[in-house]
């Protein structure tokens, strides 16, 4: 019986252990021709990303290049809004002109990289995208300008506010393909509010720190509000590891308990 059981704990072992790569090579065989298109554009703008931040320039303009020859004839494997398509298609070539120039900062150039790579990740991880990560930066920026704003400092507020606008817009274009149109103007809206309320000669604080509270608001729910957690969402996948492994577990358990049943019956009717 122990031989038994050692032999299925064996086999428990090896199934999860296969279970990983099986299910890789199972996914690659069955992936469509437009979803490999789409992972062949993420490792180009990845690769993008990566030589303009070692400074690369000939390197990341190639691979710009390359994003707005492709892109164009790139079929989505689900249906976005007119104007997401259209951010990310005017992000490359936004990118793809500031590669060209010759006077633009290399804290420019990252900029419109790092728009780019988040714009083309959310058409490819529609689970885990790249510009919820940012979330802790844009939160903390809020919050620094929330305190800048109740000590009326309008410089500091200057400051910051420039740099939290900046990294909302480079991760704007991602965000608008996975948010409901509604929670991204509300985002928009708050920041309108701010923006023209800095160009009148005498700022109202007051209205300026509602608009940050909404702000605050719309981001907490645009970023974790509706956020599912990440085991419940690949479980919910027909081709899961986690679903794979489930089942694997289930069946190794059932027939351990059934030996465990059988050994048990044999005592009985030998007792």
């Amino acid at each position: 019986m122990k031989k038994n059981i050692r032999f299925l704990m064996f086999f428990l072992a090896i199934g999860l252990f296969l279970s990983w790569p099986i299910h890789s090579l199972y996914s690659k065989l069955n992936q469509p021709i437009e979803e490999q298109q789409l992972v062949a554009l993420d490792q180009i703008a990845n690769e993008f990303l990566t030589y303009a931040k070692k400074g690369d320039l000939e390197g990341a303009q190639q691979r710009i290049i390359q994003l707005a020859e492709k892109f164009p004839n790139q079929h989505l494997t689900y249906p976005i809004r007119i104007e997401s398509l259209n951010a990310v298609t005017q992000s490359i070539l936004a990118a793809k002109k500031s590669f060209a120039s010759t006077n633009v900062s290399e804290q420019q150039l990252l900029w419109h990289a790092t728009q780019v790579r988040v714009a083309i990740d959310s058409l490819t991880h529609e689970h885990q995208p790249m510009w919820r990560s940012y979330y802790p930066s844009l939160v903390t920026q809020v919050q620094n300008l929330q305190q800048s704003a109740v000590e009326r400092n309008y410089n500091q507020f200057r400051e910051q506010f420039d740099e939290n606008y900046r990294l909302f817009l480079a991760i704007k274009p991602g965000m608008s393909i996975q948010l409901p149109e509604d929670q991204l103007a509300s985002i928009s809206a708050a920041y309108d509010v701010i923006s023209k309320e800095m160009r009148n000669a005498q700022m109202d604080w007051q209205l300026v720190r509602e608009a940050l509270r909404d702000l605050n608001g719309s981001i907490q729910t645009a970023f974790v509000g509706e956020e599912k957690s990440t085991f419940a969402r690949l479980m919910m996948r027909p081709d899961s590891p986690l679903a794979i492994l489930f089942s694997i577990s289930i069946a190794l358990v059932a027939a351990l308990a059934y030996v465990a049943w059988k050994k048990y019956n044999g005592e009985i009717r030998s007792a």
